[in-house]
């Protein structure tokens, strides 16, 4: 079979089970079928960066950069690939960059926030998780992220609010593991 969007859909089925390199086998062979198609790039990719493979899917992210340009979902997918190969710097402009076309996705604002509290940015870090949690009330991971943030600055009122808005939302906070 070389039909490329049967590939891409088996491909992307095979990444959500974790099945990596087999999704990159099929992607490949889609690809083989319709060289330089941004989608299958940006899915390959994608496989590429939950197998670890940072390189590769850096290289694969930034050929659909330069097919298609800017979007906000690339640029947070570049993020998260830098992010994941340490290169901070790098995860700041492409988050700041993601933001700057849609400043209203709470995955770009936790993200960076997480950046900032990495590289021990704690007030700046603080900032990001808040705009996250205020655009998406509901997004856990940020609420998480807020919540450590808030005891690392020693703000141990407002961490206890973020413990509650954890617990309503059914996640345990970090100072109870």
């Amino acid at each position: 079979m070389s039909d490329p969007t049967e590939l891409d859909r088996r491909g992307r089925r095979l990444t959500d089970e974790g099945r990596y390199e087999e999704a990159v086998a099929l992607f490949t062979r889609a690809l083989e079928a319709d060289p330089g198609n941004p989608s299958l790039l940006y899915n390959r990719g994608e496989a590429y960066r939950r197998d670890g493979r940072l390189e590769e899917a850096r290289f694969d992210l930034e050929t659909v950069l330069a097919l298609e340009g800017e979007s906000a979902d690339l640029l947070l997918a570049l993020g998260l690939v830098a992010y994941e190969a340490d290169d901070w710097e790098l995860a700041v402009s492409r988050y700041e960059a993601a933001l700057a076309l849609d400043p209203g996705s709470a995955d770009a604002w936790n993200d960076l926030g997480v950046v900032r509290f990495r590289e021990g940015k704690y007030p700046e870090a603080r900032v990001c998780f808040r705009k996250a949690v205020e655009l998406v009330p509901a997004h856990g991971e940020a609420w998480f992220n807020l919540h450590d943030c808030l005891e690392e600055l020693g703000l141990d009122a407002e961490a206890k609010r973020a413990a509650e808005r954890l617990k309503a939302l059914g996640i345990r906070p970090s100072s109870e593991d």
